[in-house]
Parts: structure tokens; sequence; C-alpha cells
């Protein structure tokens, strides 16, 4: 096991503790590669993540469903592959033949691959049934569940374009003996003619204050080119693939921890450290701003806007006049009534019985 603080390796397979969002929070309790990791190789320790590199297989199953692109695989970069997927020259997704796992691809990489290409996704998942990383099904239906959401998203706005399976069973006999061999073929294959898409994520991650997963960067710049042709951007509606918060005036103390603490800076201050901003197109929903609010001032809000998200356009979602509280005399986020701060209000009701004086008891 490496130091925390660096980046740990197993054969191709590297894991960034300081981009995981359990190392970023003390107290989130994100568990998604530790679930569907089919060897067991992530482990909690100290509350942190950490791999055991001595269980991890490089399988590369786990990659796409990382919110902050913690977890890389050397010999495959699904953000280079799909951003440049419209120039290869098989589009067909196959375990067998051209990428990993499927399980290394995102949502935002299925959507991205089908308007970039402006065409259908094919995705060959007729080997999942008796792979031997999918025994119990889990890495087979998380697959299936993010093409199924990246096709929700196509027909929201209204693209004829769609995320195609191939779910033809494969008959064989020596399944594990199959996927080691062709694994190791598109290892040899993919280190020999992806060198640029290995760099577009490594270069991405090595930029100053960059926080924003790639992924999601390639999703907006994807929208962009399309957007002029939608009919419909504002949603009513929730989305597991975009997120939206608001806050109650009333509760919140503009303490600023949420926006210290927000991994992609989708919450940020105003100008004058008075007010709270949000950013839909930043925001990745990892609900460590709605956990850290001491008044859960924080919450879900349903709809999403596609032109705010595509062009990283942020809401105020409130701003206070800051006034001197008479009792203590130091500044706070005034909301009406007496000039007096929450925290002198609820010692003056807390020990109230210290003040009444003798005449009146």
């Amino acid at each position: 096991m490496g130091n925390m603080n660096f980046v740990q390796r197993s054969n191709l397979f590297n894991f960034t503790a300081t981009r995981c969002l359990r190392n970023e929070y003390y107290h989130n309790d994100c568990r998604i590669c530790i679930d569907l990791c089919p060897k067991g190789a992530f482990h909690i320790v100290r509350n942190k993540l950490t791999l055991f590199e001595n269980e991890c297989i490089g399988c590369a199953g786990c990659i796409g469903s990382c919110p902050t692109e913690s977890l890389e695989i050397e010999s495959f970069d699904p953000n280079g592959f799909a951003a440049s997927y419209v120039n290869q020259s098989d589009t067909t997704l196959s375990c067998k033949v051209s990428t990993p796992c499927l399980g290394v691809f995102d949502t935002e990489h299925y959507a991205v691959m089908a308007l970039r290409s402006q065409k259908n996704v094919a995705c060959d998942l007729s080997h999942c049934a008796g792979c031997v990383l999918n025994e119990n099904g889990k890495l087979g239906d998380v697959i299936r569940e993010k093409i199924d959401v990246a096709n929700d998203f196509l027909t929201s706005i209204q693209t004829p374009y769609r995320i195609e399976t191939i779910e033809m069973q494969e008959q064989q006999n020596e399944r594990r003996a199959l996927f080691r061999k062709g694994f190791e073929k598109i290892k040899e294959s993919v280190v020999n003619d992806s060198g640029a898409e290995i760099a577009m994520t490594t270069a991405h991650h090595k930029l100053p204050d960059m926080k924003m997963p790639l992924k999601r960067i390639l999703l907006k710049n994807s929208l962009k080119e399309v957007i002029g042709g939608v009919e419909k951007t504002d949603f009513a509606e929730t989305s597991p693939l975009f997120f939206n918060k608001q806050i109650d005036f009333h509760s919140c103390t503009n303490c600023g921890e949420c926006t210290q603490f927000c991994p992609t800076d989708a919450l940020f201050p105003t100008s004058d450290k008075q007010g709270i901003f949000f950013s839909q197109g930043k925001c990745i929903g990892c609900s460590i701003c709605e956990e850290i609010c001491k008044p859960k001032a924080i919450t879900k809000k349903v709809g999403f806007d596609l032109v705010s998200i595509a062009f990283d356009r942020a809401e105020q979602l409130v701003h206070y006049e800051m006034v001197m509280c008479h009792e203590c005399r130091c500044p706070y986020p005034y909301k009406g009534g007496d000039p007096i701060c929450d925290r002198c209000a609820d010692y003056t009701k807390t020990f109230s019985n210290m003040f009444t004086l003798a005449k009146d008891m």
C-alpha cells in the first residue's frame, strides 16, 4: 500500500487518493468503487480509501463510476477515446476488440460519443453474462444503467442518436481463459495506439486548480455544439446526470464551509463574501455541501437548465446584509428583527435565568 498523498499503482491501474471524495471530506461515505470491484481490492483504512495493490487485477471496470476521476488505467483513457470516437475506424465498443471492460466509461462518455459522432453508438454486452468480472451481475447492471441514463438524456434533448446494445450470448466453455487472453491483447494494442489519448487526461489533471472531471467538461463542450438546435433546454424534473441546489435564507449562517469543501467549486462565495453562488454545470452530486451544513440549509432542488450547465452560468442562492450585533458587537448576516446574532440570541434564551433580578423573582 502506498502513501495516501501519492498515486497508488497496480500494474496498469492508478488510484490518486488526493482526488478521491472519500479522502477529500472525512465524513463522506462514497463506496462506489468498493462495492463495484469484483476482487475487493479497495478498502477503508483509517477512514481513507486505499487500494490493496496485490488484489487489483487492473480490469478497469470501476473507472467510469468514479465521480472525480481518481481512478485511471495507463493503457486506456476513456476521455481521450470518447473525444476521438468520431475518428475511430471500429465504432463498436467491445471489451474483446477496442476497449477494456465497458465499465471504464461513464454516462458522460456515452453521451459525448453520440453527440460528437452524430450517430448511434453500439456497445457489445454479449460477453457480460459469462465474464469473470460480472459473476454477481453487479458490473453488468451498472454498465446498462449508465447506458440507460445516457439514452434518457439524448431523448430529453430530442436527438435521434442512441446508445445501442448487442446482447447475444457468447457460448464459450473457457470464459475465464478467454477473458485473460482478450484483456492482455487489449492492453497491448491500446498501449501502442493511444499515446495521445493517455496524454489528454494526464495533462488535464496537471493543470493548476483544475477540479472539474474532464468527462463533465467534454459533455458541456459537446452540448455547446448542439444546443442551438435543441428546442427545450429548461427541465422541471430531476436528473441522475445533472444536479441542482437551493439554500434556505433563514437557516443559512453564511459560515462558508460549503464553499470551502465543494470539490469542484460548484458553490462559491460572492465577491463581497456575503452570499453564495451555485453553478449547475460544475456540480457532480457528491452531497458534501448538504452533509457539512450544520443548520441543514442546503437541499436538493428539482430541475436543471442545459444552457446554464453548458456555459457554467451561476445563480446567486443567498445574499446577506452584514450588520453589527448589538450584544457582542460582531458583524453577522442580518435576517430581520432585532439586530442580534444567532449566538447571542441563543445564549440569552438558554441562560435567561441568570439575568433575572431578585426583585422579579
